[in-house]
């Protein structure tokens, strides 16, 4: 989860833990010093250790929650901007520039709208520049991000150059299929959007209605009983 959310660095593993413990730390002894100090005379033992056992619990888990937050914004700019991506490389192919360079290139072009991506992408052209081989290196990206679209893409382009196919064509074809996927998910939650309004509708909306319809009703019957 960490490599998702951002966090490379080679202590990230051993910082996590280390505030994951501490969270469980402070979580147990806080709640032990507030139930020193607030907690009434008729508590049982059992109830106060209990508090305490339960609020330490809620400070280890604590950290992994916001760890899980955190890699599903990743997550979703990673899906959001690897489309955009997608048709830049088609760009800086179209131009002539070999993938090196193209990765290179977008990088800096999606550091301000997606820095997170342009950070993995930077990282890549250094992987490259070292000496690392692009399918290797699109594959180390594709393990740091997780997408199923990235596996696919690092595949798309070791099966173009084993081949001899056009890399321009393949990520044409490729951007395309990737949009109507994101249409598709699009159209969908459209559809599921009714289904999931219904509640809402019956709680909130339904019987302010009534009362709306119903009360001059009411109101008149009330009157003429009068």
């Amino acid at each position: 989860k960490l490599l998702p959310a951002g966090y490379m660095e080679p202590l990230a593993v051993g910082t996590f833990f280390l505030i994951r413990f501490a969270a469980l730390v402070t979580g147990a002894i806080g709640a032990f010093l507030v139930m020193h100090w607030v907690a009434s005379a008729d508590a049982t033992m059992t109830s106060r250790w209990t508090f305490v056992i339960l609020s330490g619990a809620a400070g280890y888990f604590l950290p992994g929650l916001v760890l899980t937050q955190k890699v599903r914004e990743k997550m979703r700019e990673y899906r959001n901007g690897f489309p955009d991506f997608m048709d830049l490389m088609i760009v800086c192919s179209d131009a002539g520039m070999s993938m090196e360079a193209g990765i290179e290139r977008v990088s800096k072009e999606l550091a301000k709208t997606y820095p997170s991506l342009s950070q993995n992408l930077q990282l890549v052209s250094l992987e490259l520049r070292a000496g690392r081989s692009l399918d290797d290196a699109l594959k180390a990206l594709a393990d740091r991000l997780s997408l199923d679209e990235v596996r696919s893409f690092a595949t798309l382009i070791q099966q173009s150059d084993e081949l001899g196919s056009s890399i321009t064509d393949a990520l044409r074809v490729y951007s395309e299929e990737m949009r109507d996927k994101r249409l598709s998910a699009a159209e969908e939650k459209a559809y599921s959007l009714p289904a999931k309004l219904s509640l809402p509708l019956m709680c909130c909306v339904f019987p302010v209605l009534f009362i709306a319809i119903l009360t001059p009703v009411i109101v008149r019957y009330a009157i003429g009983i009068g």
